[in-house]
């Protein structure tokens, strides 16, 4: 197999969870013999109906692990999966378009990658008339939209999620997998083809002061990287972040609507 999606499920139910499988399912041009999807439940009572599971054109497993976060969660599916290459998604997106994973394919058919990040869609709301509104993200190099690894390149480089951080986690892990890949095989994709669905109820979409709420989680993402990075022996990369997060927190907390 060589692609695998790795999905984190809590409380997400069925139709919450459906609109991420059916964009899979809709996807052209590709074998879906070549594909899969690896879900853990995080300890949760909201199950995913096997049967319902099973009913899509590709393999999908499902696996029960006890509640331990969404971090220790990714990691669990990652230890299922063993496909050449994965893709961590959250359970309430779902892909942008219909050639989505033609693109991923074709790269990956291309000679691969250690690390491939490509631009998203963020579906948000107009904070005065509340439509839909759909931003463009630009090779964002955070979160964890629009990311996909070569399996074997995070065993070898033992890239896992830290499991202590479960707010804004995703900087630490993708932030490593860029700085210890091989320049030569990381690859950008200007295209966007994943969508980061609007959700009713999320926190951090619907307080605008989120970010300040949650800036000590940042600093605590921002200092496990560094102190990963050094020791890993990479001490360039550890002051740039080091100091990248000085000058942040220095603009962040300087807003002036807080």
């Amino acid at each position: 197999m060589k692609l695998q999606f790795l999905i984190p499920q809590y409380k997400e139910s069925k139709d919450v969870v459906k609109p991420l499988l059916d964009s899979i399912a809709l996807q052209q041009s590709i074998d879906f013999d070549e594909i899969g999807v690896v879900i853990c439940n995080d300890g949760s009572d909201v199950f995913l109906d096997n049967d319902w599971l099973q009913s899509y054109p590709y393999k999908v497993e499902y696996y029960k692990e006890p509640h331990r976060g969404v971090s220790a969660t990714r990691n669990a599916c990652l230890d299922h999966a063993t496909a050449d290459y994965v893709m961590f998604c959250d359970a309430d997106d779902m892909f942008f378009n219909a050639c989505g994973l033609y693109i991923v394919m074709r790269e990956i058919d291309m000679g691969g990658f250690d690390s491939l990040v490509s631009a998203f869609v963020e579906e948000s709301r107009d904070p005065v008339t509340k439509q839909p509104v759909y931003l463009n993200h630009d090779m964002d190099s955070t979160f964890v939209h629009g990311k996909v690894h070569r399996r074997q390149f995070l065993l070898d480089q033992k890239i896992r999620w830290n499991d202590k951080l479960t707010i804004h986690e995703d900087s630490f892990f993708n932030c490593l997998c860029q700085k210890c890949a091989d320049p030569q095989a990381l690859k950008y994709c200007q295209t966007a083809f994943y969508l980061w669905k609007w959700r009713d109820g999320s926190v951090c979409r619907h307080d605008p002061k989120y970010i300040l709420k949650t800036y000590n989680n940042m600093l605590d993402s921002n200092t496990a990287l560094v102190e990963e990075l050094l020791h890993r022996g990479k001490g360039a990369d550890a002051a740039f972040y080091a100091c990248n997060m000085v000058y942040d927190a220095y603009f962040t907390m300087n807003k002036d609507e807080w």
